[in-house]
C-alpha cells in the first residue's frame, strides 16, 4: 500500500477484529510470587493507608510502621533533647500507618564539626525509628503527622528571606515552634518494634476497608495488597551472560557460510542492515556465533540503561515510535520502507512486543538489536508484555530460537529482555509505555470483569524518577513489582477511574481518561504514546483533550486474521515543542506459507512433537 501520513483524527471502529480485540488478550499466568507471610492482625484500614505513606519530604515509604507513643506499656526508654539551631539532623521523618504521630525515619548519624547543627540529633542521643512524644512540653504524640512537622519546621533556614523553607499543611495550622525547644523522643520494646515492621511489608491479600468512600462499591471479594515499587540495583550482572561470553569467544567461525555475517559494531551500516534483512527474508540466518556475539554486544548497551529513559530530539528532526510487530518480518521490512531506517535525523523507538507468534520473531530481533548496536544513541527499545519467560514459551519465541539456534540461547534473550528499559520520556513531553500508566495504590483487586464498576484508586502519584529507578531485572510479578505490570500490560478504557482488565490474570488493570491526565498533568508531560492493542486503523486515540493517550499498533492482520492496518507514530521537534503524531499507516504484505503460531507450543514448527529435533 502506498505511503499516507494521517495527522490526528478521532476513526470509528471500522472493523471488527475477530476474537482479538486486544493484542494477547489470552489467560497468561505469571511467575508464582514468594511464599505468603503468615496472617498478621493488622487493621484493615491500616493497610490501605500504608500503601500510600509518604515521609516528610515527599518520598514513599516502601515499609511503613505501625506506632504510638501515647502507649506506655510499648515504650522503653524516653529521651529527651534541646535543639537550638534549625536544622536538627534528622533527614526525614515518616507517620503511622494511622496518618498520626512522627517518628526518624532517616538521620545523619555523625556530627561533621563541633557545634554542627545537624549533628545535634546525633550529639543528644537521638536515633532512627525513635517517635516523638513531646515538644517543648506538649504532647504531640496522637497528633496528625503533618500538625507535629508544622511545629517543628525542621528545614534549612532560607537566609535571602529569613523564612524557613516548609509550609504549613497541617490542619490546625500550627507555627512553628520558638529556639531553643526541647523534644521528648520514645524509644519502642524489641515486641512493639517486631510488631511495627510487620505492618504493610507482607503481599497477602486484605478485604478492603469499606469506611473508606473509595471502595464502597466495590464487590464483596475485593482485595487489597501493598503497592511496591522494588528499587533498581547499583549494577547488574547475568552470570548467564558472563559465562556465554567465554563460550562464544571459543566457537568456530563458520565455514561456508554465504548469507549475512556479523563481525562487531564496526561490521554495521545502513548497507549491510540491508543485506540482512534481504537473506533473512531470503531464509537464511546469522551464524550461530555471529548471533550470539550481537545479542550480547546489544545486552551490553541495554543493561546500563535507565528503566525509564530519556530519548533527546534536536530542533527540526523527528523520533519514529513502532508498536508491537510480532515477528511479521515482511511487514516489519515493509515498514522500514515508508518510514525510512533509524538516522540522526529519524530515531526510533520500538515500544515493545517484537517476538511471539509471527513465525519469524528470530529475524526482527536479530535487526532490532542490529539497529541497537549501530546506533545505541539513536534507538530505543521498550520491552513488552512478550518480552517474557512465560510468553515466549507458550507463544513461540523460544520454540522459534530452539528451532533456528538452540535451546541455550533463549536464556540469553532472556536476560536481554530483563536488561530492557520499561519506558520512555521524548524532550520531557512524551512518555511511551508498551502498556499503560502505574495502576491503584493500594492494590485493589477483584475477579472477574464489570466495566461499570470504576475505583478512584491512587491518592499519590508516581514520579517519572520513581519508575527511573525501579528494579525492572526480572520477569513481571503483580506480586513482586505492580509497577512493572502495569507498564507492560494495561490498557485504557472510557470511563474515569480504575478497573479490572479483561486480560483476565490478576493484578491487570484497566485505566480511565482522569488517570492517563492526571499522571501526565504530576509529571510535566502533555502526551502518552502506548501499545499493546489491536486498533482498526494501526492507531486510535483512546483518551482524547489537553493530555490525550494514543494507542500504536505495527503488525497489520495481526496473527493472519485480524484484518487491521498497521501504522508507526512521528513526532517532529518544531523548536518549541514536539508536534504530532503524524502516522505512516500500512498493509499486510505478501509471505511466504507459515502460519502465525507455528513455533508455539502444539504449532508445526514447534521442537517438541513436531519432528523437528532440538538442539
Amino acid at each position: 500500500m502506498a505511503r499516507t501520513i494521517r495527522r490526528p483524527a478521532l476513526l470509528p471502529t471500522a472493523v471488527a477484529l475477530c476474537a482479538l480485540a486486544a493484542c494477547g488478550r489470552l489467560a497468561l499466568s505469571f511467575i508464582p510470587a514468594s511464599p505468603m507471610r503468615s496472617a498478621q492482625t493488622v487493621r484493615r484500614s491500616s493497610v490501605a493507608r500504608a500503601a500510600s505513606m509518604r515521609d516528610s519530604e515527599g518520598n514513599k515509604v516502601r515499609e511503613p510502621k505501625t506506632f504510638d507513643a501515647s502507649d506506655a506499656s510499648s515504650i522503653s526508654n524516653s529521651l529527651t533533647v534541646e535543639y537550638k539551631k534549625r536544622p536538627f539532623g534528622v533527614l526525614s521523618y515518616a507517620p503511622s500507618t494511622s496518618g498520626k504521630g512522627a517518628m526518624i525515619w532517616k538521620m545523619l548519624e555523625e556530627s561533621r564539626y563541633p557545634g554542627d547543627p545537624q549533628g545535634q540529633a546525633f550529639v543528644g542521643g537521638a536515633k532512627q525509628f525513635m517517635a516523638i512524644k513531646k515538644v517543648a512540653g506538649v504532647d504531640v504524640s496522637a497528633w496528625d503527622f503533618w500538625d507535629i512537622m508544622d511545629l517543628l519546621d525542621d528545614k534549612i533556614l532560607d537566609n535571602s528571606a529569613g523564612n524557613f523553607q516548609s509550609s504549613g499543611s497541617g490542619s490546625m495550622g500550627n507555627k512553628p515552634t520558638e529556639l531553643p525547644v526541647s523534644i521528648e523522643y520514645a524509644e519502642f520494646t524489641q515486641t512493639a518494634v517486631d510488631a511495627a515492621a510487620g505492618v504493610g511489608a507482607g503481599s497477602m491479600d486484605e478485604t478492603v476497608d469499606r469506611s473508606d468512600k473509595r471502595f464502597k462499591d466495590l464487590p464483596r471479594d475485593a482485595t487489597v495488597k501493598e503497592y511496591k515499587i522494588p528499587v533498581a540495583p547499583p549494577s547488574y550482572t547475568s552470570q548467564v551472560v558472563e559465562t556465554l561470553r567465554g563460550t562464544v569467544a571459543s566457537m568456530p567461525e563458520p565455514a561456508g557460510h554465504n548469507g549475512p555475517r556479523y563481525a562487531g559494531k564496526a561490521s554495521l551500516n545502513e548497507a549491510s542492515i540491508r543485506a540482512m534483512l534481504q537473506s533473512f527474508k531470503n531464509g537464511q540466518l546469522l551464524p550461530m556465533k555471529d548471533a550470539y556475539q550481537l545479542a550480547i554486544d546489544a545486552y551490553d548497551i541495554l543493561v546500563k540503561e535507565k528503566t525509564l529513559g530519556r530519548v533527546n530530539v534536536p530542533v527540526g528532526k523527528k523520533v519514529t515510535v513502532v508498536g508491537d510487530i510480532h515477528g511479521q518480518l515482511y511487514d516489519f521490512d515493509h515498514m522500514l520502507s515508508l518510514a525510512g531506517f533509524p538516522s540522526p535525523d529519524n530515531q526510533f523507538l520500538f515500544n515493545g512486543d517484537f517476538v511471539d507468534r509471527g513465525p519469524w520473531s528470530a529475524e526482527v530481533i536479530f535487526t532490532i538489536l542490529a539497529f541497537k548496536v549501530w546506533q545505541p544513541n539513536g534507538v530505543y527499545m521498550n520491552r513488552g508484555n512478550h518480552e517474557a519467560e512465560m510468553a515466549n514459551h507458550f507463544y513461540g519465541f523460544f520454540g522459534e530460537i530452539e528451532a533456528k539456534y538452540e535451546k541455550r540461547m533463549t536464556d540469553l534473550f532472556a536476560e536481554i529482555f530483563r536488561a530492557t528499559p520499561l519506558c520512555h520520556v521524548i524532550n520531557n513531553e512524551v512518555f511511551v509505555v508498551h502498556g499503560g500508566i502505574p495502576g491503584p495504590d493500594p492494590r485493589v483487586w477483584w475477579k472477574g470483569m464489570d466495566n461499570q464498576i470504576s475505583f478512584d484508586g491512587r491518592q499519590i502519584q508516581i514520579s517519572l524518577a520513581e519508575i527511573e529507578n525501579s528494579n525492572r531485572f526480572m520477569e513481571p510479578n503483580p506480586d513482586e513489582n505492580p509497577l512493572m505490570v502495569d507498564l507492560l500490560w494495561s490498557d485504557p478504557k472510557g470511563k474515569d477511574g480504575y478497573g479490572p482488565s479483561g486480560r483476565m490474570s490478576s493484578g491487570i488493570y484497566l485505566f480511565g481518561p482522569d488517570v492517563s491526565r492526571n499522571f501526565m498533568q504530576f509529571n510535566g508531560l502533555r502526551m502518552t504514546l502506548r501499545s499493546h492493542e489491536v486498533k482498526a486503523q494501526g492507531y486510535r486515540y483512546d483518551h482524547d483533550g489537553e493530555f490525550p493517550l494514543i494507542t500504536v499498533f505495527s503488525a497489520p492482520n495481526y496473527v493472519d486474521k485480524a484484518g487491521n492496518m498497521a501504522s508507526v507514530a512521528v513526532l517532529t521537534n518544531d523548536g518549541s515543542k514536539m508536534t504530532g503524531p503524524e502516522f505512516v499507516q500500512y498493509s499486510a504484505q505478501p509471505h511466504p506459507d507459515v502460519p502465525s503460531g507455528a513455533y508455539a507450543v502444539g504449532g508445526p514448527l514447534h521442537p517438541e512433537g513436531s519432528g523437528v529435533p532440538a538442539r
